[in-house]
């Protein structure tokens, strides 16, 4: 691709026949395609829930959002050209196109969740959110969003943190209620559920039809398979006919 470049791995066992579900990883400050692809956390979890995996890499291993400390591409435009670009190549089941992300990469699906989400069935991010200032709303519309996020997360706190002279975390949680306002929510989830170590704050009753989650453990700064695992299957079930 003109603009950068992505990495894409089937499941194991794919006959190159059937339509697979998507999961776009963007990966996390100073990672790559490269070692998205190689944690078994993310490619695990994939290949077992049979989707194909495209692994997209950031300029100078960061993502371009708004508030982000990297610049000097178009990234929202970028992730949804690799999207483009593997439905000219795979076989995709355009029904079930999930984005996933960690630390600055769940900032990035953030930002794609809030101002690109076309074509996208679900959101997936872990341990990150919006950076300062926070937007006022999200033109993308209502969307499926799962966020999973530590307490004990001292590199993005849930209530944020300052980044270098300029930059700031927002608070995750404040962000989140954009989601829920935009999904037309009410104020108090519909359940509360555990499941992979996680409690979940679950909201299925929104006017838009969507669903979000907020789902935390006790963690610090990670990725666990699992609990990613846990979402593509919530994902798939959205998807379901």
């Amino acid at each position: 691709m003109p603009d950068g470049q992505y990495r894409a791995v089937p499941p194991p066992g794919w006959d190159g026949k059937r339509a697979l579900p998507v999961l776009l990883f963007v990966h996390g400050w100073q990672s790559t395609a490269e070692t998205t692809v190689a944690d078994d956390d993310v490619s695990g979890p994939a290949g077992r829930q049979g989707f194909l995996l495209l692994a997209p890499d950031g300029i100078n291993k960061r993502w371009a959002f708004r508030g982000s400390p990297a610049g000097g591409r178009d990234d929202l435009g970028f992730l949804q050209a690799v999207l483009t670009d593997a439905g000219q190549h795979y076989l995709v089941d355009r029904r079930l196109v999930v984005a996933a992300g960690f630390s600055i990469g769940g900032s990035m699906v953030w930002d794609l969740a809030c101002h690109a989400a076309a074509g996208i069935t679900a959101f997936l991010p872990i341990s990150g959110g919006f950076w300062e200032p926070l937007p006022a709303a999200c033109d993308a519309g209502p969307v499926n969003l799962r966020q999973t996020h530590g307490t004990a997360d001292t590199t993005f706190p849930l209530a944020g943190r300052q980044a270098g002279r300029s930059m700031r975390q927002g608070d995750v949680r404040q962000g989140f209620a954009l989601f829920q306002a935009q999904d037309g929510c009410p104020a108090a989830p519909d359940a509360v559920l555990g499941e992979a170590d996680l409690t979940c704050s679950v909201w299925r009753s929104c006017r838009s039809g969507r669903q979000v989650q907020f789902c935390l453990h006790a963690g610090g700064h990670m990725i666990f398979g699992p609990q990613l695992e846990a979402g593509l299957i919530w994902a798939r079930g959205l998807a379901a006919p």
